[in-house]
């Protein structure tokens, strides 16, 4: 547990600085995570670490947000590639194609609408949907060491239980609704932020969850090692992610 917490201290003094102030210094913050979180999943293959996938990945994230407009173009080329180097390289499965092809597309839309939020509203949305996200895990872990009986989806995940999963959509949508509340729901309607604080709870968890699917299928325990006590970039930002995601595209019909 120390080394958690000393963890999750370091990642917010170095994450802090970019998210607050935006500019130049959120896409440096964003550039680098891609990075780091493109070659985590290239590494986790059950293979040798393959740098023209390596590439390929962080040149496609980067192309998405550069020309959001020319995405429907930029993604099927990126499919052609794809599969013109699993016929290139012996060490490229069908299931690395289809789940590198996944990986990027949540990567280059979950940064894509980081920079979105920024550019409407202000880092104070950013924080809510964190806490929405984090509050949810912390929560959940806590209530599932201290009542959980029954799994989740041993499956998945095996220390999962029903029990965290409701305490965690519980703390995590408490949390983030107090938060909006206590900034005048960050100037937007109230009932728009209580749909938001309801289902980001749950999004949070499906994000960590499908994480953890991709880790069971290359049989790893962590993405990476990076952050003390979290493991990788991955492990630590997987339910954001997905909460980005959701925000971003659900709230294009609240006009967000």
């Amino acid at each position: 547990m120390k080394q958690r917490i000393i963890g999750a201290i370091l990642t917010l003094l170095v994450c802090g600085p970019g998210l607050i102030l935006g500019g130049v210094w959120l896409k440096v913050l964003v550039a680098a995570v891609a990075l780091i979180a493109s070659y985590e999943y290239t590494s986790i293959r059950n293979k040798r670490f393959n740098i023209a996938i390596y590439i390929l990945m962080v040149v496609f994230i980067a192309a998405i947000n550069v020309l959001p407009q020319r995405s429907t173009g930029i993604i099927l080329f990126y499919i052609m590639l794809l599969f013109f180097f699993g016929i290139l390289f012996e060490d490229i499965s069908m299931d690395d194609i289809s789940s590198t092809f996944m990986m990027s597309i949540i990567l280059a839309f979950a940064i894509m609408c980081v920079l979105r939020i920024y550019e409407r509203s202000s880092y104070l949305v950013m924080l809510y949907i964190a806490i929405a996200a984090f509050g949810c895990d912390i929560f959940a872990l806590f209530t599932g060491m201290a009542i959980g009986k029954h799994k989740l989806n041993p499956r998945v995940s095996p220390k999962k239980t029903w029990e965290g999963a409701i305490g965690g959509w519980l703390g995590g949508a408490l949390l983030s609704y107090f938060f909006a509340h206590f900034l005048g729901y960050l100037g937007f309607d109230q009932k728009i932020i209580l749909f938001f604080s309801l289902t980001l709870p749950i999004i949070s968890q499906i994000g960590d969850l499908s994480f953890s699917l991709i880790k069971r299928n290359y049989e790893v325990k962590d993405y990476g090692s990076l952050i003390p006590g979290h493991g990788g970039i991955l492990d630590r930002i997987d339910s954001l992610l997905f909460c980005l995601i959701f925000f971003g595209s659900v709230g294009v019909f609240f006009g967000l």
